[in-house]
């Protein structure tokens, strides 16, 4: 009978402290973040321009631009749940969505249950910031020439660094909603050809073209900079031109990215 009783006992302890070793092992794994899995739920992988202003977050594919209203959007950084403060232009955005892409101008997702960003390490980390950072301080030279401008055409076509379409037309999108204007990608010739250009014969029986309500941005390669159209060095032009006698240029310009970003110098400064 007593050794019925010590074994009864003896079995009673070890299932006590086996229960108290499982009770810390979950304990343990209450604070662990594990990036979510969504069963069932498409992907999409894209590039983050600008910074989400107004609430939305602008991406870039390869050949499509695509907006994203952060209201009520789970964001993960790195497998942990971060705030819209943490956005970055220039992450990598993994879409979790399962509604299907609404064929809109920008394309929009449907029924968005996370986003899972990230930062990549390479030397052209965020281009379209260093171009969007281009086109801002263009704006703010010679600012009598965005006067009465409806639209902005932003021509990124030659622009050096390799950017995708996407990423070129989400550039202008965001260039064009900061300054509550139109925004087009149209090069000098498209403009013309789809009459968005005024044209007027000269003396010398040569057409002059105008952008009565709008102004186009260019950005060129510049092989008289120092550098080249590579990282970590991009030599670059860049116009903002509205007729023949309203034009301001940057020219001669090299950007490299160190750790605080993009930084730029511009040769020189020219104005028509």
């Amino acid at each position: 009978m007593k050794r019925l009783i010590m074994l009864m006992m003896v079995v009673a302890v070890t299932a006590a402290l086996l229960a108290c070793t499982k009770d810390g092992r979950e304990n343990e794994n209450d604070d662990v973040e594990i990036e979510p899995q969504y069963a069932g739920a498409d992907t999409m992988t894209l590039r983050v321009v600008g910074s989400g202003e107004g609430g939305i977050l602008v991406l870039a594919g390869e050949t499509e631009l695509y907006t994203l209203p952060l209201d009520g959007v789970t964001l993960y950084l790195d497998g942990s749940s971060v705030s819209a403060a943490e956005l970055e232009s220039g992450m990598t955005a993994e879409v979790w969505y399962t509604g299907g892409v609404q064929e809109t101008y920008p394309a929009k997702f449907s029924q968005v249950v996370a986003v899972s960003l990230s930062r990549e390490d390479d030397a052209r980390y965020d281009l379209c910031g260093l171009y969007l950072q281009v086109l801002e301080d263009l704006w703010n030279k010679d600012t009598g020439l965005n006067g009465g401008a409806e639209i902005v055409s932003v021509d990124l076509s030659k622009a050096p660094g390799g950017l995708t379409a996407g990423e070129k037309a989400a550039i202008a999108y965001v260039f064009a909603q900061r300054h509550g204007v139109e925004g087009l990608t149209m090069t000098f010739d498209e403009l013309r050809e789809e009459g968005y250009l005024a044209g007027e014969k000269t003396e010398n029986g040569k057409m002059a073209y105008s952008f009565p309500n709008g102004l186009l941005f260019t950005v060129t390669p510049d092989e008289g900079a120092n550098g080249d159209d590579s990282a970590p060095v991009i030599a670059f032009a860049a116009q903002k031109w509205r007729s023949p006698l309203g034009a301001y240029s940057f020219t001669n310009c090299a950007a490299s990215r160190g750790e605080s970003g993009w930084e730029y110098s511009v040769g020189a400064e020219m104005i028509a």
